[in-house]
């Protein structure tokens, strides 16, 4: 055991010293590590907050079914039945004609032309209704369709499927998820790939420059993983370093922009997520190993190829 360590000591500093001599070529690959695990870092937390963001919005867009004055209990029993059981209904709450009065009254006191006007037709003409909320935005059709079954045709005056400037709204927010998501995997690949072909040259001229020194290694009987010991401890420096960067610029940007809007209910979820020290503690872990695994895979494509240490 005291052996396995001391080798790994010197294979640690034989790695950091490599870091160090190829100190430009470091900080390139470093530096465009770090674009893409920041990219990727970003997407998770932009799909995050935009998803928490939908299930906000998404409990004031409910379907809304109005009551003829003269439905049948039994009928309208079966309908909230109905309704309750469907597996996209979190709730429904029943709407009295004297509570669909006060809502009007409370939501237009400032429009005095409107309340007039209810008070000339009469305080009979608001319908009682079941206010329907939905689990999933995208099945608001089918819940609207149950209640417009012919089966409640004695029971249901009409059904509405929420305010119109609610739902456009949500359906932005669906689409900028989705924009965002193909983006960042376009954009995270792209900056990948550049990282993959940065370390890989990088890890080529290591070999190239370290050849005579390899090949006496070779001689006095070093075995392969000690030969490939620097090179993944250099690339694993580039993983960790980079890591830690793309982390802390958006951890910088989640508490500078985050703080601003945990007053919203829109975004007060994601930033008390966020906020949490296990997210911190697992976008941190999870950064690093992104890193290290992308450097990995590098060093080992160019030691294949460079190294030919299965010839010997």
């Amino acid at each position: 055991m005291y052996r396995k360590l001391i080798t790994f000591r010197r294979l640690f500093l034989v790695g950091c010293k490599n870091f160090v001599r190829n100190a430009w070529l470091s900080i390139a690959a470093t530096a465009v590590m770090t674009v893409t695990i920041a990219i990727g870092l970003s997407a998770v937390v932009l799909n995050t907050t935009a998803r928490n963001a939908i299930s906000e919005l998404s409990k004031n867009l409910k379907v809304s079914v109005y009551l003829k004055a003269d439905a049948p209990s039994d009928v309208q029993a079966q309908l909230k039945s109905a309704l309750v059981s469907n597996k996209y209904v979190s709730s429904v709450e029943y709407i009295s004609v004297e509570q669909a009065k006060q809502n009007f009254t409370n939501s237009f006191q400032s429009d005095d032309t409107l309340l007039e006007g209810l008070a000339l037709v009469g305080n009979d003409t608001l319908p009682a209704s079941y206010e329907v909320s939905v689990s999933n935005i995208e099945k608001i059709n089918e819940v609207g369709d149950l209640a417009k079954d012919p089966t409640y045709g004695s029971v249901v005056e009409d059904v509405s499927l929420g305010k119109t400037n609610v739902k456009s709204t949500i359906d932005r927010a669906v689409s900028a998820q989705r924009f965002v998501i193909r983006a960042s995997i376009i954009a995270a690949a792209v900056f990948g790939a550049v990282s993959v072909l940065i370390i890989f040259n990088t890890i080529r001229m290591a070999i190239f420059t370290r050849s005579e020194e390899i090949r006496t290694m070779k001689l006095i009987g070093a075995t392969p993983n000690y030969i490939r010991g620097p090179f993944l401890i250099e690339v694993s420096l580039y993983g960790i370093i980079s890591g830690s960067a793309a982390y802390a610029i958006v951890y910088a940007g989640v508490v500078s922009f985050g703080s601003k809007l945990a007053a919203q209910p829109e975004f007060s979820a994601t930033y008390n997520h966020y906020s949490q020290f296990s997210t911190m503690a697992t976008l941190l872990a999870a950064s690093i190993l992104a890193g290290i695994l992308v450097g990995i895979t590098s060093s080992m494509l160019a030691m294949e190829k460079y190294l030919k240490l299965k010839r010997w």
